[in-house]
C-alpha cells in the first residue's frame, strides 16, 4: 500500500494536538465507540496508512 500523504504528524505543526482534540470532540458528543473506530479505519485506507490500518 502506497501512502497518500505523508504522515501530517511530521509535516505540520500543531497536527497532533488537532487529531486529538478531534477524536476528544467526537467522544464528547457521543459519537458510538465502534463508529469512530470505523471512520478511523476508512480514513486510514483512504490516507493509504497500512500502520494505522492494523492499529
Amino acid at each position: 500500500m502506497q501512502a497518500r500523504l505523508k504522515n501530517p504528524v511530521m509535516l505540520i505543526p500543531g497536527a497532533l494536538q488537532a487529531l486529538l482534540a478531534l477524536d476528544k470532540s467526537t467522544e464528547a458528543a457521543d459519537v458510538p465507540y465502534v463508529t469512530r473506530k470505523l471512520v478511523h479505519l476508512r480514513a486510514s485506507q483512504i490516507n493509504g496508512c497500512s500502520v494505522c490500518v492494523d492499529m
